[in-house]
């Protein structure tokens, strides 16, 4: 069975959207439009994710992070901040939540995220440390990649490229795309940029692994090998 997602939300119209996305990357979800019902529902259901709808002024995801903490679900579930404009940044830092998406937002950003921390299947795989290989694994609590117990050291962007690639192993994902999930949004970027950064990332990774798993597609993109 797919993983459940909790989306907390006023805006039925946006869940519904929402919805339609997160259906189509493999995934169940459930409305919660009573915040103060979200963590003890999600703890009742075993959802993997609460996905938070944060509108400016509001408290909801700092209350639902501290009622997650409480808890002890803090490192269980997932927390993803959905920002809208003119919310104040600042509260989303101090809410500590996994991930936060400024809307709008690129759907397979998110959909890349999810599938590398969560996975979209209701296999045996513990959430947050998602298998790649026999010898790697990618830690999406920590942010880091460990082959064979060991950190490698992968800048934020770098990070964010290998999630991508994970998150659909062996398609071809070209450069546009990858800005559009491993950047900030609204910044420009060349695709000579992302060339220098997959390198980085190819390199860092053959070095531990002592075989490259980054295919070349000349002039689409890239793809992780499935091996």
């Amino acid at each position: 069975m797919s993983e459940l997602l909790a989306i907390v939300s006023r805006d039925a119209d946006y869940y519904l959207m929402l919805e339609h996305i997160l259906k189509e990357g493999g995934y169940r979800t459930m409305l919660i439009d009573v915040p103060s019902e979200a963590v003890p529902t999600v703890e009742e259901l075993d959802a993997a994710a609460i996905i938070v709808d944060c509108q400016p002024g509001s408290q909801i995801l700092s209350d639902i992070a501290a009622s997650l903490k409480e808890r002890g679900l803090a490192s269980e579930v997932t927390l993803i901040a959905l920002v809208a404009e003119k919310t104040a940044y600042l509260d989303i830092l101090k809410a500590n939540v996994d991930e936060s998406f400024t809307r709008p937002m690129r759907p397979e950003r998110l959909l890349s995220y999810l599938h590398g921390a969560i996975g979209n299947s209701a296999d045996n795989v513990p959430r947050r440390l998602l298998p790649i290989f026999d010898d790697m694994k990618l830690d999406t609590k920590g942010r880091r990649v460990l082959v064979r117990g060991t950190p490698i050291n992968l800048s934020p962007i770098e990070f964010r490229l290998l999630s991508a690639l994970m998150g659909d192993v062996g398609r071809v994902l070209s450069r546009v795309e990858l800005i559009g999930i491993a950047w900030p949004q609204g910044a420009f970027v060349e695709p000579r940029t992302v060339d220098v950064h997959i390198g980085r990332l190819r390199r860092a990774l053959k070095r531990a692994l002592g075989r490259d798993v980054i295919r070349t597609v000349p002039k689409v993109g890239y793809a992780m090998n499935i091996v």
